[in-house]
């Protein structure tokens, strides 16, 4: 499939999925931050009025996760009828001994059997595909401009989606974007929306990329009727992999990357398989790369790795999948030792993983992530 349309999708903080990922990443971030011997995965589900937090965990917790869950409902914008105050939390804490917690030995064996995909192009200077750069980067602005009152009203769950036209795997124009929306006054109408969406969202966050919105490409909002939030609609951890990753563009793996310690593989080896295809692409090996890694439970690294330009590659595949096992230690324990990934929430002021629960895991140039710096391979 050489040409087509490629639709991806991202969702504001008050969405009740990336609630969830929020709540269980800032619970994530509390443990390890509280406790440098610390181990946790963590898992919340929401709904109307009702917080369900199932935690396991190594040692005794230091903080109050029922505490934590609000501050996040807080800070996503529920303050009136939905108050922090006014939602029940029902709270599953188990503790677990036997549960691996930091470790600097790279030959630690993965708890977990997974299949991770990292993928990095030259679409935009984040290195990230066009699609879901463009959809993070709307969603991020439209909070924004929610946040300082420019959209008072506004709720804070809604939806944007970009569909972008490909040549020759490339990006040629955009052909719809769309917004849904809620809001919690009846005032704020679907014209006033769409009008600030255009000036203040879509041209600034969008004006320089890569086959710019022109007046060919079509601006859908749409006003739901339902108010949003937990409230409309309920909530998982991990159901939102697809916003997480790389939209549409790439493969992913199935798993939930938010709520998990760097004792999860299926978590660290998604950021180790991205840094190793974003390298790929930084050193001219490749205008798109694709880094597949396999782990069955109690091996320390990979049982496969395998790459994928698209034929974009500067070499055969084979040459720089060569490149890549030789440049790069995909053991479990390597992955979470090169990037620091248990001392990072302390080292960040107690606030690390939760960062990555909107707007994406990969591309960040807003956060400094380990990851998305190149090696020199």
């Amino acid at each position: 499939m050489r040409n087509f349309v490629l639709t991806s999708e991202s969702v504001t903080v008050g969405h009740p999925d990336k609630l969830c990922d929020q709540i269980s990443d800032a619970v994530v971030d509390a443990c390890l931050a509280s406790d440098p011997q610390g181990a946790i995965n963590a898992e919340c589900a929401a709904a109307s009025g009702v917080i369900f937090l199932s935690l396991r965990h190594r040692r005794e917790l230091a903080f109050d996760p029922a505490a934590t869950a609000r501050r996040v409902i807080d800070l996503a914008g529920y303050h009136n009828s939905d108050a922090p105050t006014r939602m029940t939390v029902m709270l599953d804490s188990v503790l677990n001994g036997e549960m691996a917690g930091p470790s600097s030995d790279p030959d630690r064996p993965a708890g977990h059997m997974t299949t991770v995909f990292g993928h990095a192009c030259d679409h935009t200077p984040e290195r990230i595909a066009l699609p879901i750069w463009s959809a993070h980067r709307l969603t991020a602005c439209l909070d924004g401009l929610r946040r300082d009152g420019s959209l008072a009203g506004l709720s804070p769950d809604a939806q944007v989606q970009v569909a972008v036209r490909f040549e020759e795997r490339r990006p040629v124009a955009f052909d719809v974007i769309a917004l849904t929306f809620s809001a919690d006054t009846d005032d704020l109408s679907e014209a006033a929306v769409r009008e600030v969406f255009v000036s203040d969202v879509v041209a600034p966050a969008l004006g320089a990329a890569e086959a710019a919105p022109g007046p060919e490409t079509r601006i859908v909002v749409t006003r739901r009727s339902e108010r949003g939030g937990p409230r409309t609609h309920a909530g998982l951890t991990g159901r939102k992999t697809a916003d997480d990753c790389y939209g549409s563009f790439s493969r992913h793996g199935s798993s939930a990357l938010s709520g998990k310690d760097p004792a999860r593989v299926d978590r660290i080896a998604a950021y180790a398989a991205r840094h190793a295809a974003l390298s790929v692409v930084e050193a001219g090996l490749a205008r798109e790369c694709e880094v597949q890694l396999s782990y069955v439970a109690g091996d320390s690294g990979p049982i496969s790795v395998e790459v994928d330009t698209f034929g974009s590659g500067a070499k055969p595949d084979a040459d720089i999948l060569r490149i890549v096992g030789a440049a790069f230690d995909f053991r479990v324990g390597a992955i979470a030792e090169r990037f620091g990934l248990w001392g990072l929430p302390a080292a960040r002021d107690g606030r690390f993983y939760r960062d990555l629960a909107t707007y994406g895991h990969f591309g960040r140039s807003d956060l400094d992530l380990p990851w998305e710096t190149a090696a020199e391979i």
